[in-house]
């Protein structure tokens, strides 16, 4: 009988997240969709590798709280103080638009850090990222 609750509690801290923040991979309709949450903002990567839906699909998505549509300003800044600058258009950073030529080191710098800063308007949120992922967007 206690051979059964140790392998019962074993199987439940295993099911565990060992870190709070970290980003989830899912593949939803033939893309991969990557999300993380922390403290009321989410940040998704939708990733078409194979271009299943062409290059309209891959994007960078930011939310904070409930609202996940803004069309706003926002910045990213890396712990190595690389910035990025972009609009979100109905929360959104489309690889299609790339407006100045964001895709890039966004990716890079999600593919490389732990940690990024975000500021959506005059807000600013730091933001745990978990483990950095070796997403499948290109």
């Amino acid at each position: 009988m206690l051979f059964n609750k140790s392998l019962i509690l074993s199987a439940i801290l295993g099911a565990l997240p060992l870190s709070v923040h970290a980003w989830e991979h899912s593949m939803e309709r033939g893309v991969d969709l990557y999300q993380t949450l922390d403290g009321g903002v989410s940040l998704s990567m939708v990733c078409d590798p194979n271009s299943v839906y062409g290059t309209t699909v891959s994007a960078v998505m930011v939310g904070v709280g409930a609202e996940l549509d803004m069309n706003a300003p926002v910045t990213f800044r890396f712990p190595d103080l690389i910035t990025i600058q972009a609009t979100l258009d109905y929360g959104r950073i489309s690889k299609a638009d790339n407006e100045g030529g964001a895709w890039e080191p966004l990716l890079t710098g999600f593919r490389t850090h732990s940690a990024v800063a975000v500021s959506v308007g005059d807000q600013l949120y730091e933001v745990e990222l978990g483990k950095p992922m070796p997403f499948s967007c290109l």
